[in-house]
């Protein structure tokens, strides 16, 4: 009798053990977060704050592993591998999603910020979480948009300050037609080039500039090869986090308001990172170049906010009347 209910005993725990096993509660959740620049960029802060704050929240439920540096490929790669379920996240940029959401273009409007505080309020309101969920379409979830700072054009020696006098000069540009497109309505040759191949490409004189941030010219290590700085602030190119949206649909509840409730935390430390933070905000990265002696150009902004308002009007042609007057009417352009 006593070996009977011993062997029972024995059945229902092993039944016990093999339920927990297999219950979605007691499942490990492995998260791969993706992205495909240095660790000294924005991007790569945030996405610590944020896996802390996740893992911390469900400390045996999921675990977030974070691939930084291009390791898994870069913007474009992490984008179909993320679409395809490869990797659940990645942190990319609206100048890649735009190939699966041409909506997203409308970030190439020239000059709608003036201030991080202007990016700050489009981006985090009703409009531009509408344009980012067009990503939906091709198999992704639109998770957030947060700052990468300011754009402007790190020169090899000599300063421009308008249309007429930037005449000429080969300027590197993302591989996006729109951003090439502002270079040239600004008056310089667009060279369509991948952040890899800039720095040889300034030190040979291939190109005469770079179209870069002050984080990206400081950290890449542009200010040591170029003389000048032109803060032209023609747009302020978003990063944009998204997941797989099959995934993201099929998570436990209480595990998607863990991931929603720790955005904020993503933003705030991606943001100040790179706009607020002492040592590394846009700012200090200004401060830190007039020191080591890269003459800051002066720019005439209202004259390269004019010679590139074209680039409405192309936009017009290919994400419509109704998405771009939207988005101007809210940035008051």
């Amino acid at each position: 009798m006593r070996s009977g209910k011993k062997v029972v005993g024995i059945v229902i725990g092993i039944a016990l053990g093999l339920f927990l096993v297999s219950s979605p509660q007691a499942q490990i959740i492995n998260i791969k977060f993706a992205d495909a620049l240095p660790p000294t960029w924005c991007y790569y802060q945030g996405m610590k704050a944020y896996k802390a704050y996740v893992e911390q929240k469900l400390p045996s439920r999921v675990k977030m592993e974070i691939y930084t540096s291009g390791v898994l490929g870069d913007q474009k790669t992490l984008l179909e591998s993320t679409r395809m379920g490869a990797l659940q996240m990645c942190f990319i940029t609206s100048a890649i999603s735009q190939a699966v959401a041409p909506s997203h273009q409308a970030w190439s409007i020239p000059y709608m910020f003036k201030t991080a505080e202007e990016f700050y309020k489009f981006a985090y309101g009703p409009v531009a979480i509408e344009i980012g969920n067009d990503v939906e379409k091709a198999g992704l979830k639109f998770v957030t948009w947060v700052s990468a700072g300011e754009r402007g054009i790190a020169l090899r020696s000599r300063c421009f300050t308008n249309p007429e006098t930037m005449k000429g000069m080969k300027i590197r540009v993302m591989q996006d037609p729109f951003q090439a497109s502002i270079i040239q309505h600004m008056g310089a040759i667009p060279v369509a080039m991948s952040l890899a191949e800039v720095f040889t490409a300034l030190q040979t004189g291939q190109i005469d500039g770079a179209e870069l941030g002050p984080t990206l010219t400081v950290t890449g290590k542009y200010s040591d090869i170029c003389k000048a700085y032109a803060r032209t602030l023609q747009f302020r190119v978003p990063g944009e986090v998204l997941a797989n949206l099959k995934w993201w649909n099929e998570l436990p509840a209480d595990v998607r308001k863990v991931l929603e409730d720790g955005l904020p935390i993503m933003r705030k430390v991606n943001d100040d990172y790179i706009d607020r933070d002492e040592g590394t905000s846009e700012p200090d990265r200004l401060r830190y170049m007039e020191k080591k002696g890269i003459k800051m150009c002066p720019v005439y902004l209202e004259a390269f906010k004019k010679a590139t308002f074209p680039v409405v009007g192309e936009l017009r042609k290919t994400i419509g009347d109704a998405t771009v007057d939207k988005v101007l009417k809210v940035v008051g352009y």
